[in-house]
């Protein structure tokens, strides 16, 4: 009797073993901010995903599943580390996607390097990312130099700007694109009349207008920060008469951190705000349009997806194309992600260079926001 039972146990043991084994799984870590002041990196990034996963599944993946963990890192370097190390031991993933906040991006870096676990980055814009000599980090977002510089030649080129105050949260992110849009700026002949820099807790920006407001005549306003700060920025500009929006002589700038639906938020007090965008809805590229019919099809017809969604989707097509290719595990998917060029997505096309940074830079493009507070887009490069 106690032969047989041994001998049913090894049974099923052997069952589930071969089981194991047929089961192709790349499985997959997502850290982002789903609370906190990023929260809505969160919400949209997981849109993204979802979606992708269910585009994906009606491919050929050469009999592999993508299997999908979500974690909340909340935009916080130490709540961000204690997630990767759980995500880590528990997951044991292929690879991870995250995080969207550079600081928390940063303070994941080292650890996911430690275990050969490969980073695909989305929304951070530090350079030191993909300055630090990591063989894991892969980004497919615009870096801090990457942003800055068509963000001068525009100011100095197109609205021959002369003086700027420079506006920036006081994170690495915001940090490097101050740093990063104020030398070019100064060698190309501008002033910068001020650098002003702000915690995430600050909400009242009158202070900050009313101080720009006794500057004189300031061209420019490079603005840096979370979208919660960049409406009150904007607003506070506005009502202190700075930016165009309130009657003033300034145009706000900024980079790619907004998603689409800031100048609904912030009303007109964004009218006259230019800023880069590296997806837009009203771009007619197949996988673009494509992406938005599914995108409205599974949540509603009314709703624009947002560079953020189209971001999270993207990565998801990369993972998926490295599958196609090859890859089967996290060292492989490096290997497939250091040969990617030009992989057309919904943010353009990917082409990783030596440092694991995207290099291609073809749908970066100039949207100025009109009275009504829709997009123009703009033919600067």
């Amino acid at each position: 009797m106690k032969r047989a039972f041994i001998s049913v146990v090894f049974s099923f043991g052997a069952l589930a073993f071969a089981a194991q084994a047929q089961d192709k799984v790349i499985r997959v870590g997502v850290l982002m901010p789903i609370s906190g002041p990023g929260s809505y990196f969160g919400v949209m990034g997981k849109e993204g995903i979802d979606l992708a996963l269910e585009q994906v599944a009606k491919t050929d993946l050469k009999g592999y599943k993508l299997q999908v963990q979500y974690e909340d890192s909340a935009c916080s370097p130490l709540q961000a580390t204690n997630t990767v190390k759980r995500v880590l031991d528990q997951l044991k993933p292929h690879i991870v996607i995250g995080e969207e906040c550079s600081d928390a991006s940063l303070a994941i870096a080292p650890i996911l390097e430690q275990a050969k676990v490969v980073q695909l980055n989305a929304g951070s814009v530090t350079m030191k990312l993909t300055e630090s000599g990591y063989k894991y980090v892969f980004r497919i977002f615009p870096n801090a130099e990457q942003q800055s510089a068509p963000l001068v030649k525009v100011a100095r080129g197109h609205l021959k700007a002369q003086t700027a105050v420079i506006l920036y949260e006081k994170t690495n992110a915001g940090n490097d694109n101050a740093e990063g849009f104020e030398k070019p700026f100064v060698a190309a002949g501008g002033k910068v009349l001020a650098k002003i820099d702000f915690g995430r807790d600050v909400n009242d920006f009158t202070a900050i207008a009313t101080r720009i407001a006794s500057l004189g005549k300031v061209d420019v306003l490079p603005t840096f920060a979370l979208e919660g700060q960049q409406v009150r920025l904007s607003q506070a500009l506005a009502q202190a008469n700075v930016v165009k929006g309130g009657g003033g002589h300034g145009v706000q700038m900024g980079s790619i951190w907004l998603p689409w639906g800031y100048d609904q938020k912030a009303g007109q007090a964004a009218v006259g705000y230019v800023r880069i965008v590296q997806f837009d809805p009203n771009e007619k590229r197949k996988v673009v349009q494509d992406f938005i019919k599914a995108f409205q099809l599974k949540y509603g017809a009314g709703k624009t997806p947002t560079h953020i969604n189209a971001h999270a989707y993207d990565t998801i097509l990369l993972v998926a194309e490295a599958v196609r290719r090859g890859a089967k595990d996290s060292e492989t998917i490096r290997e497939q992600f250091t040969q990617f060029k030009d992989v057309e997505v919904t943010t353009g096309k990917i082409s990783f260079d030596k440092k694991g940074q995207n290099s291609d830079l073809s749908v970066v493009h100039f949207v100025e926001t009109q009275k009504d507070l829709s997009w123009k887009g703009l033919s600067w490069q």
